[in-house]
């Protein structure tokens, strides 16, 4: 590595043994606890078995000595921030009690390499294979999923989301939006506006590899392709309940230039009152509902964002423009427009069935899922309640 360090252990790492040397000649490295004991253990590569102060049973070429140095967190900080720097985090933990025999260490990467940083970790098993997603896996996985929430319903309401399974399924891709829709977001910008580019934030280490994997999902799902475009809004993250986190795209660059869509949104106070007096309800959760909308072509450029990563631009509507809830609520109502507030509340992406009967409310349920069908749009199964006296809406 240019910067002049190939591997940088901590100090409270080295403080846990009395001594610690790297014996380039053997490939070894030398452990010598408080107690006295002393622990060669090999190098990752290296197929020396460890033994406490035995030499190696053969010789081995010696190989150059590289500098290893304690670093302080500023140092440190720095390292990680050059674009040619592999970074490591090392369980050291089994090492004190590091007894043959022992079969040789692996180092498994958590990450695929990436241009300017990688995790991996000492480990003694091998990484599972890689499964590549088929048509077939994906049915499986969406009869398991169909199989385990609609175990405990009514079997005629069951038996109604089997045969609109496809409403349900467990991903859907760009491809898989349908192309005669005339529904999709534009951003229209002001007259004196100017294209608006920022340099990336700065990302912890988490968040470098939180982001790397989600840019792979949305490229695989054709959600976000390569660009060239002038503008370019930085990434940031929040932390979610679960301690997950999501990724945001800083788009008050654009936002400032864009010309506000005044459609009105619904107000909940209206959307209760129209619930008096039933006793089913089913509500459907639409699946990354904003991805669901496609942007406009010749505004997709707009909506590029930047980070160390590259440059990229999304195919579908993203989180954080200003007139994205507008364009979905559009959507939303153009499509249950003759039975809104008959036996159907529309609030974003969260639609809500209510009716009298059982009876009643199979045949609301089935209009529904059959408009969602038409129009190509999908629900996420687990967050869907079905023909329940009460719900979370």
């Amino acid at each position: 590595m240019e910067t002049g360090y190939d591997f940088i252990l901590g100090t409270p790492w080295s403080r846990r043994f009395h001594n610690t040397e790297a014996d380039w000649a053997t490939n070894t490295l030398v452990l010598k606890t408080k107690c006295g004991q002393t622990y060669r253990v090999p190098f990752i590569g290296t197929t020396a078995t460890p033994h406490p102060d035995s030499p190696p049973s053969e010789p081995f070429v010696p190989t150059p000595s590289p500098t290893i140095t304690v670093t302080s967190p500023r140092q440190f900080a720095h390292f990680i921030r050059q674009d040619d720097v592999t970074f490591f985090t090392v369980n050291v933990t089994d090492l004190l009690h590091y007894d043959p025999p022992c079969p040789d260490a692996e180092l498994i990467s958590l990450e695929p390499d990436p241009a300017s940083i990688s995790m991996a970790l000492i480990s003694t098993s091998l990484p599972p294979s890689s499964v590549k997603s088929t048509p077939s896996s994906r049915a499986d996985a969406d009869a398991k999923e169909l199989a385990r929430y609609t175990a405990d319903l009514e079997p005629a309401v069951r038996d109604l989301i089997r045969e609109y399974h496809d409403v349900f399924p467990s991903s859907f891709s760009y491809a898989g939006i349908p192309p005669m829709r005339d529904i999709e977001h534009s951003i229209q910008l002001v007259p004196d506006y100017r294209v608006h580019h920022q340099a990336p934030y700065r990302l912890s280490i988490p968040e470098a590899i939180e982001l790397k994997g989600q840019l792979e999902e949305l490229l695989r799902l054709g959600f976000i392709k390569p660009s060239k475009s002038p503008w370019g809004a930085p990434v940031l993250f929040a932390c979610k309940a679960d301690g997950t986190l999501r990724l945001y795209i800083d788009y008050r660059g654009l936002n400032r230039y864009t010309v506000k869509n005044n459609y009105p949104m619904p107000r909940s106070d209206e959307l209760f009152d129209c619930l008096a007096g039933n006793r089913f309800f089913t509500k459907i959760d639409l699946r990354n509902g904003y991805h669901q909308i496609c942007v406009a072509a010749a505004d997709q450029p707009k909506t590029a964002f930047r980070m160390r990563f590259g440059h990229y631009e999304f195919t579908v509507m993203p989180f954080g423009l200003t007139n994205a809830p507008v364009t979905f609520q559009r959507a939303m109502n153009d499509m249950f427009r003759d039975i809104l507030e008959q036996y159907v509340l529309v609030y974003l992406d969260d639609i809500l069935i209510y009716s009298r009967t059982l009876e009643e409310h199979l045949r609301h349920f089935r209009d529904v899922l059959n408009r969602l069908r038409r129009h190509g749009f999908y629900a996420k199964l687990s967050k869907c309640r079905f023909a329940q006296h009460k719900v979370n809406f």
